[in-house]
């Protein structure tokens, strides 16, 4: 009898969690769009790229990249995860959605740790998060790496007007973003081995098979996720340019590169909440984009775009498949 009322109970409880986490998201969602007077004009701009028939075919394009983009990184994660639990494609895509879902309204968005590890049916939880947080790591080197080939192509263009003076020796930061390069690559080769390392604190032994999670990956696998996260970074990266084409900016691949990899550079070390990650992403590409160009607006739209595309509408989808949540397992 009790079993019974325990598992009433959990439903109940799993139930307001999941409409918590659909109303929460619509709220979160509601007050960045519609209730946002500071961002109207770029509203507007947005809403006037589909008034260009012309362009449309294109826009499409654009809209089919962000699916592009997610579905690698659910194949990916597919990759990852099936070290300990088998699941279909389907199922990865909608996790990752439902991690967007989630990490709209957390801090740092670590809620879509929780968004994704919550559709698997058996896995270790944990050992899910550590995975999960393997790949992001993955795809955070490929940004890392690509931010310091950008710096050193953009010292070498603009170090004397905006860089400290260490920056203007082009020969100098090559040599530092070298080191920097093969220590990230090292590293990540090696996790293993260092999470090995700290299992011999005392403090941490009890946490061993948590550690040794990542022991199942070779360096094959990892060239593997690599891949796929350097793919990812260049459908991004390509989208964004096209969305700054779209918005007025004369801009040709290559520099839009070099900017734009600069702009997830900093971002990716500037600590922000997703409910400031607008503001503190707009900022960041004026800046590197006002070099190119004096389009304010149009930069602001193409920033605007590009996280409506690739964040709103994704996080929307998600709310779809909250039911697919297992909060407690029986």
């Amino acid at each position: 009898f009790c079993i019974i009322v325990n598992m009433q109970s959990s439903k109940k409880l799993g139930l307001i969690i999941k409409l918590l986490i659909v109303v929460l998201s619509f709220w979160f969602l509601y007050q960045k769009i519609f209730d946002n007077d500071s961002i109207e004009e770029i509203k507007l701009q947005f809403l006037a790229l589909f008034d260009n028939k012309r362009s449309h075919i294109d826009l499409f394009f654009v809209f089919g990249l962000m699916l592009v983009n997610w579905s690698i990184d659910a194949f990916k994660w597919r990759f990852l995860i099936s070290r300990i639990e088998k699941v279909s494609f389907w199922l990865s895509l909608k996790a990752v959605f439902l991690g967007i879902t989630v990490s709209m309204f957390t801090p740092n968005r670590v809620g879509e740790f929780g968004g994704r590890v919550f559709c698997l049916s058996h896995a270790d939880r944990i050992k899910a998060v550590l995975i999960t947080i393997f790949g992001n790591v993955n795809q955070l080197i490929i940004t890392l790496i690509f931010g310091l080939v950008a710096l050193v192509l953009f010292a070498s263009e603009y170090s004397m007007s905006v860089l400290p003076s260490l920056f203007s020796n082009t020969l100098l930061l090559t040599f530092f973003a070298l080191i920097i390069i093969i220590c990230l690559l090292v590293g990540l080769f090696n996790t293993s081995r260092f999470l090995e390392v700290l299992t011999r604190w005392k403090t941490l032994k009890k946490y061993t098979e948590y550690c040794q999670t990542l022991d199942v990956f070779t360096n094959r696998d990892i060239l593997a996720v690599l891949g796929l996260s350097i793919t990812r970074y260049f459908v991004y990266s390509y989208q964004f340019f096209m969305l700054l084409k779209y918005t007025g900016l004369d801009i040709s691949f290559l520099d839009s590169m070099i900017m734009s990899s600069l702009t997830f550079f900093s971002m990716s070390v500037i600590p922000s909440i997703a409910l400031t990650e607008i503001g503190v992403r707009g900022s960041v590409s004026v800046f590197f984009f006002g070099f190119i160009s004096d389009n304010v607006l149009g930069i602001m739209t193409a920033v605007f775009s590009l996280w409506f595309i690739n964040l709103v509408l994704p996080a929307i989808v998600g709310t779809f498949f909250v039911y697919q949540l297992k909060f407690f397992r029986t």
